[in-house]
């Protein structure tokens, strides 16, 4: 048997291991029902509610990140996954706006809802030029970077460890107060959208640089870029805007050996080739309904790995065990052939996903999912 790390790396270098290596993202709920312990926060986990006591956001994400490790030992996953939106400048405390809202170091608008353990975005305080010459970028050699030694070091040489990382694209609309915004300053103020997004992706890019050279060995592009229906800008926009930082990101992958995929949900036919010709090594979650993973494998198996894409929305949260059984079978059926494949959900083990319906999706890709294919 190869060890976790052997089986994910070899998969995710377009070879076939011992077993179809499985990984997946885990939202607080299926945390705290995994390892019976309390995470601190809601999904995403940057914050906690205003309290008379200071909340030290270094704690909550070494304790956040400590119990996602255990999580991913426990249900048997071959990888660690971390974020880096939870790195933060050390002693950076949120600027609350009541006990349940709050501003953080990118100037971007959040709310707390403990009772369901949600965190979600509600706008974004960069409404001009003016606003952006004020904004104060965080210091990435003043992050701390704990999540990354501790999740580095637990790991050892048993798991790979993967990092999810913002560029430009969802963060700079965030800050902007929506997406829409962003669209027209795309068209009416160029200059200004050039600006916010050069920013953020200047910050991130020194980020990653500094996760990297602690150890880690995939990057996650994460920043969504599509809906159901297309992208969210024709390719031109893209390459004129946002395009030149990811070849930057990739370049700075290869220099250090650390592979780097690509994960959007929706529909991204119309850019797929673009994406693959920046020199992304694999593609996640391949959105159920919108993409077809048979079809996706096999136009471009033979040059990314995938990853993905057990139906989150409707079989992980309200599926039997015969339909999580049946959907998982579907994806190794689809991709698995030939190596370059790792099952996941396709997005998140999210907070309305049956916990019973992870351990299930593990079983049986782990039942299923066994080299050599004749089986399949």
């Amino acid at each position: 048997m190869m060890s976790h790390k052997e089986r994910f790396m070899m998969a995710a270098k377009l070879g076939e291991p011992d077993l179809v290596p499985i990984c997946a993202w885990l939202d607080p709920v299926p945390v705290e029902k995994i390892t019976g312990k309390a995470m601190i926060g809601g999904a995403g986990y940057t914050s906690a509610r205003k309290s008379d006591q200071r909340i030290d956001i270094d704690e909550i994400s070494v304790r956040n990140q400590r119990l996602m490790n255990e999580t991913c030992r426990r249900l048997g996953l071959d990888a660690f996954n971390l974020d880096t939106e939870f790195i933060y400048e050390r002693g950076y405390e949120p600027d609350y706006v009541d006990s349940d809202t709050y501003i953080d170091h990118f100037r971007r608008v959040w709310r707390i809802r403990e009772d369901v353990k949600t965190t979600y975005w509600i706008d974004g305080l960069i409404k001009s030029p003016e606003d952006l010459d004020r904004f104060r970028p965080p210091d990435p050699d003043e992050m701390c970077y704990d999540i990354v030694d501790i999740t580095v070091e637990e790991a050892a040489d048993e798991y790979p460890v993967i990092a999810w990382c913002h560029l430009s694209e969802t963060i700079s609309w965030q800050m902007r107060g929506g997406i829409d915004k962003m669209v027209q300053d795309i068209y009416r103020k160029p200059e200004f959208a050039r600006r916010l997004i050069g920013t953020v992706a200047e910050i991130n890019l020194e980020i990653v640089k500094r996760v990297m050279d602690r150890g880690v060995d995939l990057i996650v592009w994460d920043d969504d870029i599509a809906d159901s229906k297309s992208p969210y800008y024709p390719r031109r926009i893209f390459e004129d805007f946002y395009f030149s930082y990811a070849k930057r990101l990739i370049q700075e992958c290869r220099k250090r050996d650390v592979l780097v995929m690509k994960h959007s949900d929706g529909n991204l036919y119309p850019i797929l080739d673009e994406l693959i010709a920046l020199g992304i090594n694999g593609l996640h979650p391949i959105e159920p309904g919108v993409m077809d993973l048979a079809d996706v494998k096999k136009k471009y198996g033979k040059k990314i790995f995938l990853m993905g894409n057990v139906d989150c929305v409707h079989v992980l949260p309200y599926g039997s065990e015969e339909d999580v059984r049946k959907d998982v079978r579907r994806c190794i059926d689809a991709a698995a052939e030939g190596g370059g494949f790792i099952l996941a959900d396709s997005n998140s083990i999210h907070n309305n996903c049956k916990v019973e319906n992870v351990w299930t999706m593990v079983d049986e890709a782990r039942k299923y999912g066994r080299y050599p294919t004749k089986q399949w």
